[in-house]
């Protein structure tokens, strides 16, 4: 299914379903990472599922530094011109997540930054979600990657293969299309992850992640 689809098939009672049957207090909207099921499953014991969200007022962007992990991962920016596709993660904020979130601050995000069918919200869909909170991590310090800090492919393998998860590869085109900072050094880890919470990807999957980058060179 097409992203476009994903979300426009979301109807606004599909939407207030996952939110009764996946009852929590507090949702985190990752957009990086976090996309990935076996990724948050393996590494942060999340097993909760998902629902397809754009996020309106920030800008994702390969600026968030991390001196422990000698690498660049994407953050997010807060600019009201831009938005960026996510996914609603039911899971409480606990100290295991913030260390694995520990270069970013978790920020509130307001309903009305959300979307979920394409369409404008009903006063019934923000009544149901206005009883929850919402978190993005927000980075830390705007460092833009280097030679020093580069971006690892594992790190994109991850990402990328979240998008195909719930969204397929024009989610994944998405993700690329909406995200700054491609000029970055990058480093082909493959044969040996340095991202320490990479996801498990197939060869058919690394072929699909090649194409969509293809376009970058």
């Amino acid at each position: 299914m097409l992203y476009e689809d994903a979300l426009n098939s979301q109807t606004e009672s599909h939407v207030i379903a996952f939110l009764s049957t996946v009852p929590a207090q507090h949702y985190v909207l990752g957009y990086g990472s976090l996309l990935s099921r076996d990724s948050r499953e393996r590494y942060s014991q999340i097993f909760t599922p998902g629902l397809p969200v754009n996020v309106t007022g920030f800008q994702r962007a390969w600026v968030t530094r991390s001196i422990a992990e000698q690498q660049t991962y994407v953050g997010a920016i807060t600019d009201s011109n831009s938005q960026l596709n996510a996914l609603l993660i039911p899971t409480a904020i606990n100290p295991q997540l913030k260390d694995r979130e520990k270069d970013y601050r978790f920020v509130e995000v307001g309903v009305q930054a959300l979307s979920f069918t394409g369409a404008p919200m009903s006063e019934t869909l923000f009544n149901a979600l206005e009883k929850h909170t919402f978190w993005i991590c927000e980075t830390l310090q705007v460092l833009p990657a280097n030679e020093q800090f580069p971006v690892h492919q594992t790190y994109i393998d991850t990402c990328l293969s979240g998008c195909f998860e719930h969204g397929g590869e024009t989610k994944a085109h998405a993700f690329v299309s909406q995200t700054k900072g491609w000029e970055h050094p990058r480093y082909n880890d493959r044969e040996a992850p340095k991202y320490p919470r990479a996801a498990n990807l197939d060869s058919r999957q690394h072929s699909k992640i090649d194409a969509i980058l293809k376009a970058l060179s």
